[in-house]
């Protein structure tokens, strides 16, 4: 009887610590979860600032891309004003809008009207028997074979 008192205490001494052991466990597997949760709001924190840094930057590349046109436009313009000063000319005709195939007469495309420096302003190179012209504001390629427009930039000298 002795024996059985003292198996029942003993039991009876097991079964709290097992089930502390188990809710020890339980709290262990609990403070892992909540680390991990924090390191993932750590994270996706790091990620928004990562973002709103791309953001940042890509703002800034934008302005200096706007800036860069914004010199280039204000490169061209001062390109034409320089030329226009330097080439000056009169026209002893009247302004006609041309369009590409028009015909014209070789008066619009003499030696006088010529511009030789067609890639300053970046215009495509003239091909065999074609010149580039400036009528008015207006710069025409033309075919001087032909007598036909073959490109018009319009407001070229602007």
């Amino acid at each position: 009887m002795k024996k059985l008192i003292l198996a029942s205490l003993a039991v009876l001494a097991l079964v709290p610590s097992t089930a502390m052991a188990q809710s020890a466990a339980d709290m262990r597997h609990d403070r892992h979860d909540v680390r991990e949760e924090q390191r993932d709001v750590r994270d996706a924190r790091r990620e928004v600032r990562e973002e709103r840094h791309d953001v940042r930057d890509a703002r800034r590349d934008l302005r200096h891309e706007q800036r860069e046109l914004r010199d280039a436009r204000w490169d061209y313009s001062r390109e034409v004003r320089d030329y226009n000063r330097a080439h000056p000319w009169k026209a002893n005709f009247r302004y006609h809008r041309f369009t590409a195939g028009a015909r014209i007469q070789p008066a619009y495309y003499g030696s006088r009207y010529v511009v030789v420096d067609h890639g300053r302003f970046h215009w495509a190179k003239p091909g065999v028997n074609q010149r580039w012209v400036r009528h008015y504001d207006d710069a025409l390629l033309i075919n001087t074979r032909t007598g036909r427009v073959v490109k018009v930039i319009y407001n070229a000298f602007r």
